[in-house]
């Protein structure tokens, strides 16, 4: 069997933290079309997974990747003219481009599954709480990586098309909170209330991940 045709899935223990990477990864990846669905194209060599302009955002990446068994790093590349700036990017060892890419696609397609479901769901049913833990760690990974701001009473971040906006309304309505979609020329923003945002996950938790995540 060619294993190029297997259809990934990720276990349900490494869900979250792979979910929580797709969402970074979708949060800054420009490579695509708008709304055009996962995957995203595999990385060639030196290529990065991901660029973002937060240090915290690529390290939480790197983290994630590592306990899913993935040889990640964060490089820095500097660019600008009397204004420098710096790009925190995360590249994957070459061996694992592939895998990890198709990790990512999976991840995303059933963590969005999840939390899009509309299935009524008890609330001590183990895919409610999975439902849960998916909705924080989404919305970890938007803070961390889609430009958050502060004015006044809102929060918002800024993200590149609907579908990831979509997860993150559906997410904020599981953790109790109101969430609005506004689309802008070549962005979508979602904005919460900010006396509603202390439901929103704040620091990164360190995940127990279990490495193999694909079967």
């Amino acid at each position: 069997m060619d294993p190029t045709s297997i259809r990934p899935v990720v276990l349900a223990d490494a869900l979250p933290g792979a979910f929580e990477s797709a969402c970074l990864v979708e949060c800054v990846d420009t490579s695509r079309p708008q709304r055009q669905p996962l995957p995203a194209p595999v990385p060639r060599a030196g290529e990065a997974l991901a660029e973002f302009d937060r240090e915290d955002a690529a390290d939480r990446l790197v983290y994630l990747l590592d306990g899913l068994g993935c040889e990640a790093a964060r490089e820095i590349r500097t660019g600008g003219g009397r204004r420098r700036y710096e790009v925190q990017r995360v590249v994957v060892a070459e061996s694992q481009r592939l895998a990890t890419s198709r990790m990512l696609a999976a991840a995303w397609r059933q963590g969005r599954q999840a939390l899009l479901g509309t299935e009524q769901l008890g609330a001590s049913s183990p895919r409610h709480v999975q439902r849960l833990v998916l909705a924080q760690a989404a919305w970890r990974a938007a803070l961390l990586a889609a430009g958050q701001r502060r004015r006044g009473h809102l929060l918002w971040v800024t993200l590149r098309d609907q579908e990831i906006a979509a997860v993150l309304v559906r997410a904020a309505r599981l953790l109790g909170v109101t969430a609005e979609v506004t689309r802008r020329p070549g962005c979508v923003v979602v904005t919460v209330a900010a006396d509603e945002a202390t439901a929103l996950p704040a620091t990164p938790p360190r995940l127990r991940l279990r490495a193999g995540s694909l079967v």
